[in-house]
């Protein structure tokens, strides 16, 4: 199949049925159970058809052992489509259908749909109508049942609709007067808009249901929504990201451009510490490996990521910026691999059923260009800090019966950076070394009750190690954390009403970090403090060895109030969060004296509400309102660096967007957005600070500005975004010091992706990005300091100057080719085509007295390969 198209199904086609017997034989009985699609099997669309969009309605014959015994065209789209529609379906395999409990053969209606793939985008919208098969009329008071426990009733025309479904398979339930229950799995794709057509027999009055079949169509509508979610197929292929599903974050609404080999999540102009990190409720502490190359998830175990940069609802907290969530695949039904590799790493990974309940998924990937480099070119490392990584993931699990899985996880992520800075004066040597790794190991139960009720439950183990060893001049700074930790995450939602759905859960986490530090008392810099790239640190220093442990239990509910036939929807939440912790220094350590600890509670709630405004089905409004909160950072509670008494800092979202939809395939969000926080660490500005307090909780925040996405879904072979950010992020360093640009500031970000499939099933696309420059605070002199022996320099105005504007075009163009049953992609991606030479950073001289540049990676071609079975 050309990637330009595929076929959108629902992935278990469940139905209907007429029994094939002899004229003899009895009149048929009940269906007691429908067949079930196990495994489908994509037609390729054919070549001579390309740019057209068809459907071929197939009466499919199923045995009473499940396997396809005839396919038949009732409704045709032109030869080549219909051998390709026969072809697929002859493949299928359904689990048995039974009448009267025992194995019958049957017979269904297909509509095999060929349409455009599209990058899809936000959540799902299911519509569709039931129908009387027989009499062709709208069948009203069909109750329609989604797993997750949500039910439209169809209206008098036989129609339903529901709004804002996750992606992925769920299944669907149909019962009504006369009709026969049964249920069906639907796939949703985030972004799109499937529309089912139901047709059905009904019994007569005071009969028995008999045989019904159901016709079904793919998804046509896409639609854009104010949270950004990409599905992975769509994102793999973005241009820049090197086939990283992940990366494609950096192309969404709102994220600013992080520094070159830094791969820092910012997000509304939020320090990458405030935006929290999930994969599939799981709180990971990075989202990409150093260097930013790769993210900490191999590609192929992902579904979907989604970006909240704001006002999102209860179930999360813990964080003053926003989050990102990371789906992966649900169990597999077939087994399926991939194995791919570029000029950074190769990956691999399979996924496959284990018996009728049981499946698996495993992936890999590592880093090879930091150790190539490292040993074939070793004075690279002398200037850049070549990223040395690797990442798993593992995942079985178990179908304990209907709409009931358990499944366990394990994800493990490793980085290594080192480099150095030969200097002629050893007074001006500089050097670094940073690790970093992290483990998480899941068990998540998932039960749809079946009486629209759901239950989650989510327990994780883990630990987080990180080590930074800095050394300038004779000054050597160490910082080393040790974090191990354990949560749950558990929920129960129920459909109260037709217009009323409620949550109830709880987010329990609890950790304990142990730090050892010692060295420059300015080592790491932090946000706020003035400095610039090789300036030599301070050479007071200290030391700290302490223990951490923080206790939060967050019990929230939530609600969904749809009025005026859906149209409106109010959400509003509670969140109660009774922060604890204990540090085990309250003071620096004096002699062999022994110190006393700290024990602080610091209980809160949290309230957020959600406003979602439809008048028209092109046309909607949102808004969001949020308070949040953050406990300090553990690296920041220390005696002799930090302050062990600091205060959990606190934040207020405001979020109002709108959304429009001129055409179905083109659509244009635009919202508006306000935070501030309050509390938040900074150095102490006395000269002499009080024992315990080097920071104090006397900064504030504040982000504002717009953001806005406009959207077009595959037309004629092309499809694009393009995505603008205006946003002012500042801090307050002292309630009487003024506002001044954040470190964090990027005043315009703007992102264009385009792509186009040109003949032969050849793909290409272009991504260019353009940001305004991070701000710097200028050198306006220096001093020499005699005891040092070595120049300081003197700073004017803070962050009062700003590296030159960033601008960067990267293309990709890729080819599958079949070989056999599997698929083999080939791509290569140019980044920087135009070979521009980016200002990454300012330098200076050892005097300070004239300034050069460290620049970004010129043109880089990177050829991958791919191969999917």
């Amino acid at each position: 199949m050309s990637p330009l198209f595929a076929r959108l199904p629902a992935v278990a086609v469940v139905l209907a049925c007429s029994s094939f017997a002899h004229a003899e034989a009895p009149a048929p009985g009940t269906l007691t159970r429908p067949p079930e699609l196990l495994q489908f099997v994509e037609a390729p669309f054919p070549a001579e058809e390309a740019g057209r969009t068809a459907s071929v309605v197939l009466a499919v014959t199923i045995g009473a052992e499940g396997a396809v015994e005839d396919v038949t065209v009732q409704e045709s789209a032109g030869p080549a489509f219909d051998a390709a529609a026969v072809e697929a379906a002859r493949q299928f395999r359904f689990s048995p259908a039974e009448i009267d409990g025992v194995p019958a053969r049957v017979r269904i209606l297909y509509r095999y749909d060929f349409v455009e793939r599209v990058a899809a985008i936000e959540t799902a919208t299911f519509a569709g109508v039931v129908m009387d098969r027989e009499r062709k009329v709208p069948v009203p008071d069909v109750t329609v049942t989604l797993a997750d426990g949500r039910s439209v009733v169809t209206d008098a025309a036989g129609r339903f609709v529901v709004e804002e479904i996750p992606p992925g398979a769920t299944q669907v339930t149909l019962e009504g007067p006369r009709l026969t229950p049964l249920s069906t799995d639907e796939t949703f794709v985030a972004g799109e808009r499937l529309d089912t057509i139901y047709e059905v027999f009904l019994a007569e009055e005071g009969e028995e249901g008999d045989d019904l079949e159901i016709l079904v169509t793919a998804p046509t509508i896409k639609r854009q929504a104010f949270s950004t979610e990409i599905a992975a197929d769509a994102a793999r292929k973005v241009p820049g990201t090197q086939g990283d599903v992940l990366k494609v974050v950096e192309n969404m609404p709102g994220v600013a451009r992080a520094s070159l080999g830094t791969g820092a999540l910012v997000v509304w102009g939020a320090a990458p510490e405030d935006t929290g990190v999930y994969i599939d409720g799981v709180p990971v502490p990075r989202l990409y490996h150093d260097g930013g190359l790769r993210s900490v998830m191999g590609s192929e175990l992902v579904k979907s990521v989604e970006l909240v940069p704001g006002g999102y609802g209860a179930g999360y907290g813990r964080g003053l910026g926003g989050l990102v969530s990371v789906k992966t695949k649900g169990l597999a039904e077939e087994t399926n691999g991939a194995v791919s590799a570029d000029l950074y790493d190769a990956a691999a990974s399979l996924s496959g059923p284990i018996g009728d309940k049981v499946s698996y998924a495993a992936g890999g990937r590592y880093g090879y260009v930091g150790p190539l480099l490292s040993s074939l070119y070793p004075q690279v490392e002398e200037y850049f800090p070549i990223p040395h990584y690797y990442d798993a993931q593992a995942r079985v699990g178990v179908r304990l019966g209907p709409g009931e899985t358990l499944d366990l996880t394990g994800l493990l992520s490793s980085d290594y950076t080192e480099r150095t800075s030969p200097n002629p004066d050893p007074a001006r040597e500089a050097s670094e070394a940073k690790s970093a790794a992290f483990q998480r190991v899941s068990l998540r139960y998932l039960h749809d009750l079946g009486d629209g009720g759901t239950v989650s439950a989510l327990l994780f183990v883990g630990a987080d190690q990180s080590d930074r060893v800095a050394r300038f001049g004779q000054v050597d700074t160490s910082i080393s954390q040790d974090v191990r930790l354990a949560g749950l995450r558990a929920s129960y939602r129920s459909r109260v009403t037709s217009f009323l759905t409620a949550e109830a859960g709880v987010d329990a986490l609890v950790s304990a970090s142990d730090i050892a530090r010692e060295g420059s008392i300015a080592v790491p810099a932090r946000e706020g403090d003035m400095v610039v790239f090789g300036q030599p640190p301070p050479d007071q220093v200290s030391s700290d060895q302490y223990t951490v442990v923080s206790l939060n239990v967050a019990p929230y509910a939530e609600a969904d109030l749809g009025l005026f036939d859906d149209r409106l929807h109010i959400v509003p939440g509670l969140r109660f969060d009774p922060y604890a912790r204990s540090v085990s220094r309250a003071a620096p350590q004096v002699g062999t004296s022994p110190t006393n600890g700290l024990f602080l509670q610091d209980p809160s709630v949290e309230p957020r509400l959600a406003l979602r405004f439809a008048p028209t089905e092109r046309l909607s409004f949102t808004a969001a309102f949020g308070r949040y909160r953050q406990q300090p950072q553990a690296a920041d509670l220390s005696a002799s660096f930090g302050n062990p008494a600091l205060p959990a800092s606190s934040a207020t979202h405001g979020v109002l967007g709108a959304g429009v939809r001129p055409t179905d395939t083109l659509s244009i969000d635009v919202s508006g957005f306000y935070t501030v926080s309050e509390e938040l660490a900074t150095r102490n500005a006395a000269e002499q600070p009080a024992q315990a307090e080097a920071l104090v909780a006397a900064g504030a925040g504040r982000t504002y500005g717009a953001q806005g996405m406009i959207r077009l879904d595959p037309t004629a072979g092309f499809y694009g975004w393009l995505s603008y950010t205006l946003a002012w992020s500042e801090r307050q360093d002292s309630p009487e010091g003024a506002w001044r640009p954040s470190d964090y500031d990027q005043r315009h970000v703007l992102t264009v992706v385009g792509g186009y499939t040109l003949p032969f099933g050849i793909e290409v696309g272009v991504r260019g990005r353009l940001g305004t420059g991070a701000p710097r605070t200028e050198v306006v002199g220096a001093y020499f300091d005699d005891r040092r022996h070595l120049y300081q320099p003197m700073f004017g105005e803070h962050n009062a100057i700003r590296l030159p504007t960033f601008f960067q075009a990267d293309a990709r163009v890729a080819k599958e080719l079949a070989l056999g049953t599997t698929l083999l992609e080939l791509s290569l991606e140019v980044q920087n085509v135009t070979n521009r030479e980016n200002v990454e950073e300012y330098i200076y001289d050892a005097d300070y007295s004239s300034r050069g540049s460290i620049d970004g990676l010129p043109i880089l071609p990177v050829l991958g390969a791919r191969w999917s079975f």
